[in-house]
């Protein structure tokens, strides 16, 4: 989680001086790139990491070292080849999937960005298999050496570039996404190739288990990514379209977007991208207890770390809500899309949540099920999303991602109850983060303004300010004892946690 935060906050960093460099109008051509970029390789490696994970960890913990070393090979055999034909297919075809997102000035990025899908299928399974026996080292060194040359690289050849116009110089900064990328997978492979892993010969009958178990994990997820990319990037040609359909030409729809998407939407994936790294850290820990039927501490992981989830997603999302002009202005110089921020701020909470549950339902192999509900509530995004769009603009798309991310935690929250038998303490996930969240937001009603106004530089006074809220709300948690606070700043431990 440590790495991942430093890893995102580069991240955000590399896009601060970028937005100077390209501007709107670039930043709507980089995310398009990029969004493409993550789509297709959904497409590639999708549903494979997650089974390598998944086997990994319960081969671990039922000590069959020849099935796990079996998995291990094999995924990586899959994997190479998708990744080399996943990078010419989307360097090849980059005019197609530029024209499928309408932005025509995007195909020199997407060809920039193409290598980056065979750098990342080349590391996938070392990641997965070191997630699977929850080392999680080499993914944090990976993750920071990756957002470090990615920020230096990827800033240079935007400046480089920036002379031959918005496109190329946009290209050059998701170049420096594939190096980082490059460099990410180097990691893995030399803590691969250096760890004892124990690997051993397996019989044949050892290898159609694997090969069955892998694939009926790995096809259904890919299935599932698939569509869900399919639903991405037409969720994104609505939203397009749905500007235009507002009134904006399409000059100043492309602008609107990327102020939303470059700007808005950075901050917004911050704090729900670090606690994403618990959905990740709880895979091996919920697999492993169950292929042993330790269903005891698989419930145990569960419920701490959906506390944990909401007791740290809360005030990021309180924050994000009253300080969206000033994180904004801090950040970027333009706070124009302040609005935005704040008006998705309440995702926040509910994506961190959505993300462990989902990671947690895959895990006890309701693959299938996760892959129904999103699929259905992706879809009712897009269809509120055309409703809505051409009557509110942008903040139309807002109010359909609230709306579904809410029915989405409701749903997830359901059947993980039904699986798990999970019971989630109203007072522990509701009412004590609730009460620590009037908290914050009764002491920045009461300091912001006077703070802004005797504080002159913007980054210090809402440094003040943050850290004042955050320290009222881990305190009011304290005084209603709060199991989730005593866990994250205590590291009180309960006996079969």
């Amino acid at each position: 989680m440590i790495s991942n935060a430093v890893s995102k906050i580069l991240g955000a960093v590399f896009k601060i001086p970028l937005t100077y460099i390209i501007g709107e109008e670039g930043m709507a051509v980089y995310n398009s790139a990029f969004g493409i970029y993550i789509m297709f390789l959904s497409f590639i490696i999708s549903g494979l990491p997650f089974a390598v994970s998944k086997l990994v960890s319960e081969y671990s913990a039922s000590g069959d070292i020849k099935k796990l070393s079996y998995t291990v090979r094999l995924s990586n055999a899959i994997l190479l080849f998708a990744g080399f034909f996943g990078s010419l297919c989307l360097y090849f075809f980059a005019d197609f999937f530029a024209l499928a997102v309408r932005e025509e000035k995007a195909v020199f990025a997407i060809k920039m960005i193409a290598p980056s899908v065979f750098f990342v299928a080349l590391g996938t399974t070392a990641r997965s298999y070191f997630q699977g026996i929850s080392n999680m080292l080499p993914t944090a060194v990976s993750q920071i050496t990756e957002a470090v040359i990615k920020l230096g690289a990827g800033y240079i050849l935007a400046v480089k570039l920036s002379p031959l116009g918005i496109p190329a110089a946009a290209g050059g900064a998701v170049l420096g996404v594939a190096i980082g990328e490059a460099a990410a997978t180097a990691v893995f492979l030399g803590a691969f190739i250096f760890s004892r892993h124990g690997f051993l010969p397996c019989h044949a009958e050892d290898k159609k288990s694997v090969r069955a178990a892998l694939f009926n994990i790995a096809v259904p997820l890919l299935f599932s990514a698939v569509v869900s990319s399919l639903l991405s990037v037409a969720d994104t040609g609505i939203m397009r379209a749905g500007l235009i359909g507002y009134g904006c030409a399409p000059n100043e729809a492309r602008r609107v977007y990327g102020a939303y998407t470059g700007y808005a939407m950075t901050v917004l994936h911050l704090p729900v991208g670090i606690l994403a790294t618990l959905g990740v850290s709880i895979l091996p820990v919920i697999a492993g207890s169950l292929s042993v039927n330790d269903m005891r501490r698989a419930r145990n992981a569960a419920r701490g770390a959906v506390m944990l989830s909401v007791v740290m997603s809360v005030p990021c999302s309180v924050i994000v809500f009253f300080m969206s002009d000033e994180l904004l202005s801090i950040l970027f110089g333009n706070s124009a899309s302040s609005v935005m921020l704040a008006a998705s701020a309440p995702c926040i909470i509910m994506l961190s949540v959505i993300n462990i549950i989902t990671a947690m339902l895959r895990s006890a192999g309701k693959i299938i099920t996760v892959f129904a509900y999103t699929s259905v509530l992706a879809l009712l995004k897009i269809l509120m999303c055309a409703v809505l769009m051409p009557a509110f603009g942008i903040y139309g798309a807002i109010a359909s991602s609230n709306i579904c991310c809410f029915l989405e935690l409701i749903v997830s929250v359901y059947i993980i109850k039904k699986k798990l038998g999970l019971k989630f303490g109203i007072s522990e996930t509701i009412i004590k983060p609730a009460l620590g969240a009037a908290a914050m937001i009764l002491c920045i009603s009461l300091v912001k303004e006077p703070l802004l106004s005797f504080i002159k530089k913007d980054v210090f006074a809402a440094a003040v300010i943050c850290v004042f809220s955050l320290s009222v709300y881990a305190g009011t948690l304290a005084l209603s004892g709060s199991a989730a606070l005593s866990r994250l700043f205590l590291f009180g431990r309960s006996k079969n946690s």
